[in-house]
C-alpha cells in the first residue's frame, strides 16, 4: 500500500533514511510504501486520490462529496488553490485549549500538483492538518515550554492521567511535565539531582525526591506504577538502558519518553527503540531534535472526513 508521508523541511533527511522505496517527492509530501512506526513523518495521507478537473467549481464539488472539512496543503498553482480552499466550508479554529473542550473534527487535506489536477486524502494518521497541533498556551504556570511536549503526547495517546494515578517523572527539573501531570490531580514523584522550581515543588499531588534518574530502581516499587515520564537530556544508549530496565521489572504502564538526538541524528539506535514490542516513536510538533518514545504505543485508527 502506498501512502503520502508530510514531513517538515528540516527532517526530510531524516524521513527518507526510515523509508525504502520512495516513488517521489513534491515539496513536504514523500510517496512511498507504508512503513509502520515511521517517527519523522509529522502526518501519513492514506489511500490518497487523484482527480483531474476543469474548473475551480468541479474541484470544490470532488472535494465537498469526499468530505466536511479541508485544509490547503499549497504545493502549485497557489492563487487557484487558494480560489478553491475560498469556496470550502470555513475550518474550525485550528488552536485548541488543553485539554479540549472539543476536539477537532475529521479534516482532509488537498494540494493541487498543476493546473487541473487534485490531490486529496480523507483519511490520515493524525488528527490536526498536517499533524501540527496548536495549544494556547498556559504562559504563566509552567516554569517552561517542555510542557507542550506532553500536552502533545497525551493528545496522541489519546488518554489523560487521572486523579487516582500515579506518576514518576525522571530527570524533572524545572518541573514542566510533573506540573502536567498534578493539574490532573494525579499522584508524582519528581526526581532530579536539580530541584524543581519552588512553585512547582510547592503544589499538590508533588513529592520530589533529590536523585539521578538513572539511580532510581524499578525494582523496588511494589506494583506498577500508571505514569512513567522522562525528558532528560541523555545520550540515547543510556536512555536505552534505562527503559529497557524499566521494561524488564515490569513496573510501568505507560512510558513517554524524550529521546534527544545530539548531533546528527542516530538512526541505529532509533531502530532499537522501534525494535521493542508495542511500541512508538514520533517527532512531535513541539519536539526539536528529539522525538518521543510511547510504550505501549498510542491506538492506530486513521482520521477520516465525517
Amino acid at each position: 500500500m502506498e501512502v503520502i508521508y508530510v514531513v517538515e523541511k528540516e527532517y526530510k533527511e531524516d524521513l527518507l533514511a526510515e523509508l525504502s522505496g520512495v516513488t517521489k517527492i513534491e515539496n513536504n509530501l514523500v510517496w512511498a510504501p507504508f512503513t509502520p512506526n515511521v517517527c519523522f513523518a509529522a502526518d501519513i495521507w492514506f489511500e490518497p486520490k487523484i482527480e483531474t478537473f476543469e474548473s475551480i467549481s468541479q474541484a470544490q464539488r470532488i472535494l465537498r462529496a469526499a468530505g466536511k472539512y479541508w485544509f490547503l496543503n499549497p504545493l502549485y498553482q497557489i492563487r487557484r488553490s487558494k480560489l478553491i480552499e475560498q469556496g470550502l466550508l470555513k475550518l474550525p479554529s485550528l488552536l485548541q485549549a488543553f485539554p479540549p473542550i472539543k476536539p477537532l473534527p475529521a479534516i482532509g487535506c488537498f494540494s493541487l500538483l498543476d493546473n487541473n489536477t487534485l490531490l486529496y486524502a480523507t483519511k490520515r494518521l493524525k488528527t490536526p492538518p498536517l499533524g501540527r497541533f496548536e495549544f494556547i498556551e498556559d504562559k504563566e504556570n509552567p516554569p517552561n515550554r517542555a510542557y507542550l511536549k506532553l500536552w502533545e503526547a497525551l493528545s496522541i495517546l489519546n488518554r489523560m492521567p487521572r486523579k487516582n494515578e500515579t506518576a514518576y517523572d525522571l530527570g524533572a527539573s524545572p518541573g514542566g511535565w510533573s506540573y502536567v501531570m498534578q493539574s490532573f490531580g494525579t499522584h508524582v514523584v519528581s526526581i532530579d539531582k536539580a530541584l524543581l522550581e519552588p512553585r512547582i515543588a510547592s503544589l499538590p499531588n508533588i513529592v520530589f525526591k533529590q536523585s539521578s534518574a538513572f539511580a532510581f530502581e524499578p525494582e523496588t516499587l511494589d506494583k506498577p506504577i500508571d505514569w512513567l515520564l522522562c525528558d532528560v537530556a541523555c545520550y540515547p544508549a543510556r536512555l536505552y538502558t534505562l527503559v529497557t530496565r524499566w521494561l524488564k521489572a515490569n513496573k510501568a504502564k505507560q512510558m513517554i519518553i524524550t529521546i534527544k538526538l545530539q548531533g546528527k541524528t542516530d538512526h541505529q539506535m532509533i531502530e532499537k527503540f522501534k525494535s521493542i514490542p508495542n511500541s512508538a516513536l514520533f517527532h512531535l510538533s513541539y519536539n526539536k531534535h528529539e522525538v518521543t518514545f510511547f510504550h505501549p504505543g498510542p491506538p492506530t485508527e486513521i482520521e477520516a472526513c465525517a
